[in-house]
């Protein structure tokens, strides 16, 4: 199971430019004809089953909609987003661009502001969107990310690698790829974590080992390779510090 957002697709880019990197995508259909992959994202479905249409399942919205085999899981007591939407708006006028996250009738179950290449400073927008905790959202926002999330109900990764690996019928440990401390609670379901390091700080997460991105591809294809065989001596990763 992997991320996506600075894990196997790059940090800094737009909705439109987003994709997977291009040899780690090669290798995630290689290694999807031995194992299932499953992506665990804070995109929509709408996003990333396009982006990632070799996978077997998604967990969208930071997990709160769980798509496998045509069905969708979503998460209940989900919060009207009419509030949020109107906050958001206002700041979008000013140079951000707001990203609506549907779940599987249409409805918006989240939202990112992303201030990629724009004149606002990230402070300045998360500031902003200070009010919408107080209202019951649940703002979610990495110091080292250009963009910000809103959630209709409380994420959770880990959650939802737990439902998928259940629906899925997976025996036995998984391994989960991420990059932030948002992917710590999937670190703590999975058997196996790895952190992809990119230049932000590591030190915050909960997991084994760390890959630098760049050399991303050669470890999944060493995988690949192996048949799926982890091993603490494969030269491509190095364990965690601390």
């Amino acid at each position: 199971m992997a991320d996506y957002d600075g894990t196997i697709a790059p940090l800094g880019v737009t909705r439109a430019e987003s994709r997977i990197l291009g040899d780690v995508e090669v290798q995630l259909k290689r290694i999807s004809r031995q194992v299932p992959i499953c992506i665990v994202t804070a995109k929509d479905y709408e996003f990333i089953h396009t982006r990632a249409s070799f996978a077997d399942g998604w967990a969208c919205v930071g997990g709160l909609d769980v798509r496998v085999g045509g069905r969708s899981f979503l998460e209940k007591n989900l919060r009207d987003m009419t509030p949020a939407l109107e906050k958001v708006e206002s700041i979008a006028r000013q140079g951000v661009i707001a990203e609506l996250k549907r779940g599987p009738r249409g409805e918006v179950i989240g939202l990112a502001v992303d201030w990629t290449g724009s004149s606002r400073k990230g402070p300045e927008v998360v500031r902003r969107l200070t009010p919408l905790k107080r209202m019951g959202f649940h703002v979610v926002h990495d110091p080292s990310a250009t963009y910000a999330d809103v959630y209709s109900a409380p994420p959770s990764k880990g959650k939802a690698t737990k439902l998928l690996k259940s629906l899925l019928n997976v025996r036995g440990n998984v391994m989960f790829i991420g990059d932030s401390k948002q992917d710590n609670t999937a670190f703590r379901a999975s058997g196996l974590s790895v952190g992809v390091a990119h230049g932000q700080p590591v030190g915050v997460l909960r997991c084994e080992y760390i890959v630098d991105q760049s050399r991303l591809a050669g470890f999944l294809r060493s995988l690949a390779d192996r048949g799926m065989d982890f091993s603490p001596s494969i030269t491509w990763v190095r364990r965690k510090e601390g």
